[in-house]
């Protein structure tokens, strides 16, 4: 399953920066876009406003490779890994569906804050979804692999759209409709099947 950021052995340098963008997930996640300020962010990272500057120039900067450090995209290639190694096509996007869903649920701060930052600074949405941008092209790929073998019919981005929308409803969502008896994994079962019943090759 994914794992969170771990860099055993960081350099000064690298814990420097780690530290600056764990202090910035913590306040965004708080106080939003508007409500942040770098001073809060040094002084929660323990180092001066001049060296967080020194690190990332401006706050959108910082947002931005916040968003992209804790994001999903480093998790996914050892995700497919797993997934590559299960033989049966229901399976293998079982075993999607569970990691996507932890690294959506570890990620919901990040969620609520990328969401927030879409609708004050539209002009802004590229950078701000990057990382998410990455870990789709990656399982775009993954199906596209099905698609060329045969196993899946439809355009590939499409789909990835489609099986990730039902994960991340399922994750958003889980607040409104908190009386669903079904576990994680039963409920991964029915989306996938329902996945399968307009994708497979019949």
């Amino acid at each position: 399953m994914l794992k969170s950021v771990d860099l055993p052995g960081r350099t000064s340098v690298e814990e420097t920066r780690h530290r600056i963008l764990s202090a910035a997930r913590a306040i965004y996640a708080d106080k939003g876009s508007r409500g942040t300020t770098t001073r809060e962010v040094a002084d929660r990272a323990d180092v001066n406003e001049a060296t967080l500057f020194r690190h990332f120039g401006t706050k959108g900067q910082l947002l931005t490779e916040m968003l992209e450090y804790f994001g999903p995209s480093k998790d996914v290639p050892a995700l497919l890994e797993e997934v590559r190694a299960i033989d049966s096509l229901e399976g293998q996007l079982v075993c999607l569906g569970l990691g996507v869903v932890e690294s959506l649920r570890q990620r919901e701060d990040l969620i609520k804050v990328t969401m927030a930052e879409e609708v004050a600074n539209p002009n802004g949405l590229t950078c701000t979804w990057r990382g998410v941008s990455k870990a789709h092209a990656e399982i775009s790929s993954f199906l596209s692999e099905k698609v060329k073998r045969g196993d899946l019919r439809g355009d590939p981005n499409s789909l990835t759209r489609l099986l990730m929308s039902l994960f991340f409803a399922y994750v958003m969502s889980r607040k409104i409709w908190n009386d669903c008896e079904a576990s994680v994994e039963e409920a991964v079962k029915m989306m996938v099947n329902l996945f399968l019943n307009g994708a497979r090759v019949r």
